[in-house]
């Protein structure tokens, strides 16, 4: 494929996952509304979303061509440290949500239990829980794919580049997590909101923010490839 052709048809790729953001971002929204999801369900879900971006990091360490002086065992090496390190932060983080907001995950709204709790989410039971799990996957496999490897951003991209313990998309999934857990707390115990136009409201705000988040994330990924091959000049 010669240059110019290649110049045409990267934009598009790029342009792929952008539906993709909207579209996954919406899934706990909707689950919210139509199965009457927990504020545990919902972070549950973000956390382990948190997993996968994780994993498709690790890819891209180990796949990165930035770096000729690094090599291929390395690349795992320094793969599996940043494994083990993201693992053993999240594992803190999944103690603190069970242990707070497992609490939460039993309410019960007109003397019925929620469609999904603590246990069932933590199990990924429920058809649609694991429709919106697979929508995370197919979006980051959709990023891995389209973005880094047909637009040849793998070829100068470094090991470094995604070898960070916390990156700005994480920080946001954490704070919107922490603020919209206190958000549903306050509009419940003071505003006295019953439990699914508080979980609206939580929500709501959660895919608003990482809907902005992530389209920011994919716009300076794709500034740092102009700038570095100059291919979506």
């Amino acid at each position: 494929m010669h240059y110019d052709d290649k110049k045409l048809i990267l934009p598009q790729n790029r342009n792929v996952i952008l539906p993709l953001i909207i579209f996954s971002n919406l899934f706990p929204l909707y689950g919210v509304i139509n199965y009457n999801w927990t504020i545990f369900t919902v972070v549950y879900i973000y956390w382990f979303e948190l997993l996968i971006i994780t994993f498709f990091q690790f890819l891209k360490i180990i796949t990165s061509q930035g770096e000729s002086s690094i090599s291929t065992w390395t690349k795992i090496f320094i793969g599996i440290k940043f494994l083990i390190g993201r693992c053993s932060l999240f594992l803190f983080y999944l103690i603190f949500i069970v242990t707070f907001l497992g609490v939460l995950a039993s309410v019960k709204e007109d003397g019925k239990t929620n469609a999904v709790g603590m246990f069932e989410a933590i199990f990924f039971r429920g058809t649609f829980y694991r429709i919106t799990l697979l929508s995370f996957i197919l979006y980051n496999l959709v990023d891995f794919i389209v973005l880094f490897i047909l637009n040849d951003n793998y070829k100068t991209a470094k090991p470094a580049d995604n070898n960070n313990l916390l990156d700005a998309h994480i920080l946001v999934v954490h704070i919107v997590v922490v603020l919209g857990t206190f958000l549903y707390q306050g509009v419940t115990d003071k505003l006295h909101w019953n439990h699914k136009s508080a979980m609206i409201a939580c929500v709501s705000l959660f895919v608003f923010i990482k809907i902005i988040a992530d389209f920011i994330k994919q716009s300076i990924s794709g500034d740092t490839t102009d700038d570095q091959t100059g291919k979506f000049i």
